[in-house]
């Protein structure tokens, strides 16, 4: 269960198990095997950031995209091939990964276990799969 914190009726701390969040599957054209659980965001406080937890299953990728957001990763289990414009690179647990603003990427299973990563989003959005919801 999330502890949750209140000043004037705002969130000023959010706690939260990773297990206890609901994981939901990527839904994109050019996704596959791909789930995220959304661990910080607007809707629980965060006002500028989301943190989300990603597992790809094996042969899973994200979308090769580009967007006005940037990320942070951070690669917790598994091997993954980063793909940037211009490069293909392997990560493995314990590697921080900088896209930049409009950088074209995508991120690929590229072991034979899932592969866990946490990522950052800059928006003050609440994911679309928790709009209808209770967002703690």
């Amino acid at each position: 269960m999330p502890f949750l914190l209140l000043k004037y009726g705002v969130i000023v701390l959010y706690v939260v198990k990773v297990d206890s969040v609901k994981e939901f599957e990527l839904k994109k054209e050019g996704a596959k095997g791909v789930k995220v659980k959304y661990l910080l965001h607007a809707g629980v406080g965060a006002k500028r950031i989301q943190l989300r937890l990603f597992t790809i299953d094996v042969g899973g990728y994200t979308p090769l995209e580009s967007h006005e957001h940037e990320h942070e990763v951070f690669i917790l289990k598994g091997k993954a091939k980063i793909y940037g414009e211009n490069c293909i690179l392997l990560a493995e647990p314990g590697t921080a990964i900088f896209i930049s603003s409009f950088e074209k990427h995508k991120i690929e299973n590229a072991g034979r276990e899932p592969l866990q990563f946490l990522c950052t989003k800059e928006t003050s959005e609440i994911p679309n799969e928790l709009k209808d919801q209770d967002q703690r």
